[in-house]
């Protein structure tokens, strides 16, 4: 059974000693005397899953997604998914066969080998991420003859836990696990303690339930090793 946020927030809440067993529990995220407390949760619960998925190198359950564009006559530049971190070339025209591909020496390198961008038309072969506003721009504008030509594209897409019923992307071993390492992060935030030990076998087990591997020597977040805290395993 997959567990809530407001679950992974209650378990949090009690390991932290700031509730007493289940007749103190929230029964929602909305809390005004301990809102600061569940904000903080919150945000520590998210950092504790990027940073785990992070470290093993392992793509986040449910943020693979796809959507599509859809060509326009004298169109070339073409607004993606706002929740969008990372697209995979090429785009897919799944009715004929067509690709567009990422094109090689990024976006400023595309703009200056077209001294005039307008004399530059037809069917699409590249397309890069503009910098400037974060669209598709395309190596050539769309004419009559390709306008409605729809093309597929997958992407990462941005994920995180801000509500109630949202549910954590893996199995309640991996939550049981994270508990300790999420504590220990709000821990850190709301009274300047932090036990390392804790935290890196929290995250170990953690690791070796989704990825399989070995336990790392350490999972400490870069600001906690910015901030010189030692790990002990050294």
């Amino acid at each position: 059974m997959s567990r809530s946020l407001l679950q992974g927030v209650n378990e949090v809440m009690k390991k932290a000693k700031l509730i007493q067993g289940d007749s103190g529990s929230l029964t929602s995220l909305t809390d005004s005397p301990r809102q600061l407390w569940v904000d903080t949760v919150v945000q520590s619960w998210n950092e504790v899953i990027d940073e785990l998925y992070s470290t093993t190198d392992t793509p986040k359950p449910q943020q693979l997604s796809s959507n599509t564009i859809t060509l326009a006559t004298n169109d070339r530049s073409y607004a993606l998914q706002s929740d969008l971190i990372t697209i995979y070339f090429p785009l897919i025209d799944e009715t004929n066969g067509q690709y567009i591909y990422e094109y090689s020496g990024g976006y400023l390198a595309l703009i200056n080998s077209q001294p005039v961008p307008a004399d530059y038309t037809g069917l699409p072969i590249y397309g890069i991420i503009d910098p400037t506003n974060g669209e598709l721009y395309l190596d050539r504008i769309p004419t009559a003859t390709e306008n409605g030509l729809v093309y597929k594209y997958r992407y990462n897409k941005d994920f995180s836990l801000d509500a109630t019923a949202d549910t954590f992307p893996f199995t309640d071993a991996v939550f049981r696990a994270l508990v300790p390492a999420v504590t220990e992060i709000f821990n850190y935030y709301h009274k300047k303690e932090f036990s390392e030990t804790v935290f890196n076998l929290s995250m170990g087990r953690a690791a070796r339930l989704v990825t399989g591997t070995p336990m790392r020597k350490g999972y400490l977040p870069s600001r906690m090793r910015d901030a010189g805290i030692m790990n002990p395993f050294d």
